[in-house]
């Protein structure tokens, strides 16, 4: 394993050599100079890479990944040009990559030990939120730059966003690929100073930063595993390809099966007119049920089926009310009837989704387990 640092730079003139000297006391350090305006300061014995003009933090880091892995590096990490992270920090990055050297390595900030400013611990609270939602995984701050790259997964992973977007997208598509994150607590500083001369965009970065977040949390919700996987390795699937794995996530196993089937067959029926095939697929989601077989079998309720499954809501819940067999007469319908119905329709409708969910399960189950014995 060989590491390196690397320091995207923008016009940081006053504080960049001072944290390139700390980081060198511990490995080779490549800074990127991201068009500054300003000429840095001289930087003895570290890799300079010069952009012609500023392309954002996404493209230095892109750059940066590229000429560390050309020039033999393993890993790196990256440090923040405004002195906001501590080069002492950097020995716990190298043990933890050292340990586990295909996981990517994040540093979780003290926020209130730094004073971090409240509308960065919001930020961040939010940006944990959401990261959680797309991967499952648990992780107090999403949004620190002092991280360590596994280098040839930066060179296959695929990550669109611009800017500040980046980090966040390539973590949460590291993530999708099975990487493991490993949290590793830093200090951090936040002097005036640093949070005058940030060049984060309040309203534009975190625009684009919801934006992006809203097609992550897409997919994660809607896109199966496999083919997030595949594209986010850019690979291209065919159309009947991504059907296949649509209906295959989650269906391997009989039971897993016979449950998709049962949740959307219950859903499809239970009394929640409107809203069956969107109750199914979330349930599934949170289940890890397969989505697809859900939502194809919550389409019980279609027109020609839907007047016997009226019917026979109200009529199992007025006998299991009344113990009586259903008889509608128009001369007896009154307000009180209606509601009196309308409750035993509700409870029996739920009645017979629980018996028709069991019954599709039962009969999908042991199809299930003849196709896997042949």
């Amino acid at each position: 394993m060989k590491f390196c640092v690397i320091i995207p730079c923008f016009n940081h003139v006053a504080t960049v050599a001072t944290v390139a000297c700390a980081a060198q006391q511990h490995c080779p350090v490549l800074v990127v100079d991201d068009g500054s305006t300003r000429p840095l300061p001289d930087l003895p014995g570290v890799i300079l890479v010069k952009l012609d003009r500023n392309r954002g933090k996404a493209a230095a880091l892109r750059i940066g990944f590229q000429r560390a892995f050309e020039e033999g590096f393993t890993h790196a990490v990256t440090m923040d040009a405004d002195g906001q992270h501590f080069a002492e920090d950097l020995p716990k990055f190298l043990a933890a990559a050292s340990a586990r050297p295909e996981a990517l390595v994040v540093g979780v900030r003290d926020f209130y030990a730094a004073g971090c400013p409240t509308h960065r611990r919001r930020s961040n609270a939010v940006s944990t939120f959401w990261f959680r939602v797309e991967t499952g995984v648990r992780l107090p701050d999403t949004q620190c730059g002092f991280r360590c790259y596994p280098l040839a997964l930066t060179q296959q992973l695929l990550a669109k966003s611009q800017r500040y977007a980046f980090e966040l997208e390539f973590m949460v598509r590291a993530s999708w690929v099975g990487t493991p994150i490993v949290p590793v607590p830093v200090k951090s500083s936040y002097r005036p100073e640093q949070i005058r001369e940030s060049h984060f965009r309040p309203v534009l970065d975190l625009t684009h930063i919801t934006i992006m977040n809203i097609g992550l949390v897409l997919q994660s919700w809607f896109v199966p595993r496999s083919v997030r996987t595949a594209w986010s390795f850019g690979r291209r699937y065919t159309f009947w390809q991504i059907v296949r794995d649509f209906f295959a996530e989650h269906a391997h196993e009989p039971a897993r099966l016979s449950f998709a089937v049962g949740l959307g067959l219950f859903c499809g029926i239970a009394p929640i007119w409107g809203y069956q095939m969107i109750t199914a697929a979330a349930l599934a989601h949170f289940l890890r049920l397969n989505k697809a077989i859900a939502l194809v079998a919550s389409n019980i309720s279609i027109p020609p089926v839907m007047p016997f499954i009226l019917y026979g809501g109200l009529a199992l819940g007025h006998w299991l009310f009344t113990g009586d067999q259903l008889q509608l007469s128009a001369e007896q319908m009154t307000r009180s009837r209606v509601v009196e119905y309308l409750v035993e329709w509700c409870v029996g409708s739920v009645v017979l989704g629980a018996l028709v969910a069991m019954f599709g399960m039962l009969i999908t189950y042991a199809v299930a387990r003849v196709v896997q014995k042949q």
